[in-house]
């Protein structure tokens, strides 16, 4: 697990980015993206404050770990492509 963090540069992610990133791989698993009323419910972020996810949420879009949906409002998918992540 330490390698693959390491390969993606996940180092360079806050403990709060890692769960939401966490909380995302979760959620996709069954669907095709998170749904951020579903990320606000995960069990890995129950003692974590909505702003501060969407914080997260936004940071990690930025850092391009995580891509918005065009087509649906609210819902994230991780970036498959660890070569464009930026930081």
């Amino acid at each position: 697990m330490f390698d693959i963090e390491q390969e993606a540069d996940l180092g360079r992610v806050s403990g709060l980015e890692r769960e939401v990133l966490l909380a995302c791989a979760d959620l996709s698993q069954n669907e095709a993206y998170a749904k951020t009323q579903d990320i606000l419910g995960h069990r890995f972020l129950n003692e974590v404050s909505r702003p501060s996810i969407f914080r997260a949420l936004k940071s990690l879009v930025n850092k391009n770990l995580l891509i918005q949906s065009n087509g649906f409002r609210g819902s994230y998918t991780i970036n498959q492509s660890p070569q464009t992540m930026t930081f």
